[in-house]
């Protein structure tokens, strides 16, 4: 078991993009783009997750990529896929927690320097970016 779902990327019409999870079956994501629809699904499978939850459901449980690309079920699914991807569930997200941290002030002085660069909260600038090495 990994935490990527397996995704299968169609083209649509009028150059939109449709995203399906085989192990995620009513989960999906449309964008303008590949990129957009990949995005977009991030969000939908954290959507659909926190929907079965709370409705008592059990939360699917993605497998591995070599296991859903040998399932039978899928083949004709994956044969029309345009791209087939990996893709985790956007961060479950709850309520704001404040906390007191300790940081070199030069440190801190680059953050809160890269963080008005990204426009960004000093807070929001350090969620993001822990959050992308969960």
């Amino acid at each position: 078991m990994s935490g990527f779902f397996v995704a299968f990327v169609h083209e649509g019409d009028a150059g939109n993009y449709g995203v399906s999870f085989p192990d995620a079956p009513g989960a999906i994501a449309v964008g303008g783009s590949v990129g957009e629809a990949l995005e977009a699904s991030r969000k939908a499978l954290r959507s659909h997750m926190n929907a079965m939850e709370d409705e008592g459901f059990a939360v699917p449980v993605a497998r591995e990529i070599d296991e859903v690309l040998a399932d039978p079920e899928f083949d004709e699914d994956r044969a029309e896929a345009l791209l087939v991807a990996s893709v985790a569930p956007a961060p479950k997200v709850g309520k704001s927690v404040r906390i007191n941290i300790s940081v070199d002030e030069f440190v801190l002085e680059r953050i809160d320097t890269a963080a008005e660069k990204s426009g960004l909260t000093r807070s929001k600038f350090l969620v993001e970016g822990a959050l992308r090495y969960a």
